[in-house]
């Protein structure tokens, strides 16, 4: 498998493991539904991790480590909007946008 691809598919792991905390954090105590989410959110975090260092096997940590992260917080702050109703706020878009220009000049370097 492609050190990209695997690169992409560990974001989308880190992203569902994030947004299945943030579900999680909504539920008021420790009841089972709750403790279940964390539960699956904990294994897709591993299952994050464990692609995050098939990549790492085939790309440099200096252009992996920041488009994983840059990439994992434009999508979860996106999601955050789409799902859970959280504001947009001018500082957040230009956040974004810079990020997103950054994946770009990491890409080509």
């Amino acid at each position: 498998m492609s050190s990209v691809l695997l690169l992409l598919l560990a974001v989308a792991f880190n992203v569902a493991a994030n947004l299945l905390f943030r579900h999680a954090s909504a539920i008021p105590g420790y009841p089972a539904q709750k403790m279940a989410l964390l539960g699956i959110g904990l294994f897709v975090g591993l299952v994050n991790t464990l692609l995050y260092i098939k990549a790492l096997e085939q790309m440099p940590l200096g252009t992996a480590f920041p488009v994983y992260s840059a990439a994992s917080i434009v999508v979860i702050a996106a999601a955050a909007v789409l799902l859970f109703g959280e504001a947009w706020s001018t500082q957040k878009v230009i956040g974004v946008v810079t990020i997103c220009v950054g994946i770009v000049v990491l890409g080509r370097a």
